[in-house]
């Protein structure tokens, strides 16, 4: 089976398959925009197959002004469930019926479950970044001191709760725009290991850090990094929640460059993914086979 294909669906032919009757086709997908580039479909349908279930995970292109119509479509189609990816895990928290604690408690949802027509969001995003950081560099998060940069956007905020609820040595958060962290000042600023900077202070951030965690739009440019390699040293770790589909990001191969050992989201992707499939299936995850789709090995 091809499970490459970047060809997305649009609510626009969701629509007509509700239209026709046709309500017993579409059942599993990533909801974004864009969503073209996006790897989900390489490792859900590569662990459909693995355990036999007669289904098909497909990209579906949402602008933000069509989130809340394509749920109802999900809805009434009878999908089992869905991932959002960007621009969407905040707009989707408010649309589903119920959360799970953790989602709740992140404020963002990247996993729709539908039970029965009552859709239930979850958040897999944190326990599968700290199962890729585990994956990747064996650390022990509780022990580390991280910093994590762009921190003000969707993905950064429910990231940077996420690891503070872990208690690691120092949490610096790092935003362009450092009002945009107003709302985590106010929960974690009571929290003394927990500081927060602008990218201006990224000399002092990466000083104190021994594990760095890209969540902004850094991975997403074309140009190269600019940034000063005494900043780094070798026993620096760097994660980019970005990845590409063919390639390293920047981030990645300005780390590389400088001798800092260094991987992309393609490992978060997985893991994530991983657990949402446990949700809709409830059955052991062909993880292997998921990790071999996405990564060749």
């Amino acid at each position: 089976m091809d499970f490459k294909s970047s060809v997305a669906w649009t609510v626009e032919k969701l629509q007509a398959l509700l239209a026709g009757g046709n309500t017993a086709w579409f059942r599993l997908a990533v909801l974004g925009d864009p969503v073209e580039h996006s790897l989900s479909p390489q490792i859900q349908n590569a662990a459909l197959e693995a355990r036999g279930l007669p289904y098909r995970y497909d990209r579906l292109l949402v602008s933000p002004a069509q989130l809340e119509t394509a749920f109802g479509c999900l809805r009434k189609l009878g999908s089992i469930g869905w991932n959002l990816t960007i621009p969407h895990k905040i707009a989707g928290y408010r649309l589903v019926d119920r959360l799970d604690s953790e989602a709740e408690s992140l404020g963002a949802i990247n996993t729709v479950v539908n039970q029965d027509g009552n859709l239930i969001g979850f958040n897999t995003d944190g326990r599968g970044l700290q199962a890729a950081l585990v994956d990747a560099f064996g650390l022990d998060l509780a022990k580390s001191k991280i910093a994590l940069l762009g921190a003000g956007g969707g993905a950064g905020q429910a990231s940077a709760r996420f690891l503070a609820n872990l208690r690691p040595e120092r949490l610096s958060l790092v935003n362009r725009t450092v009002e945009k962290m107003d709302g985590l000042r106010h929960e974690l600023g009571a929290n003394s290991d927990v500081t927060f900077w602008d990218f201006n202070q990224l000399a002092q951030v990466f000083l104190e850090a021994d594990l760095i965690i890209n969540a902004s739009s850094l991975g997403l440019t074309n140009a190269p990094l600019d940034w000063d390699p005494n900043w780094v040293r070798p026993e620096h770790r760097l994660f980019d929640m970005v990845y590409r589909p063919q390639g390293d990001t920047p981030l990645v191969t300005w780390a590389g460059q400088n001798g800092v050992p260094a991987v992309d989201g393609r490992l978060m992707l997985l893991h994530q993914g991983a657990l949402a499939f446990e949700h809709w299936f409830g059955q052991p995850v062909p993880l292997a086979a998921m990790r071999q789709a996405l990564m060749g090995r």
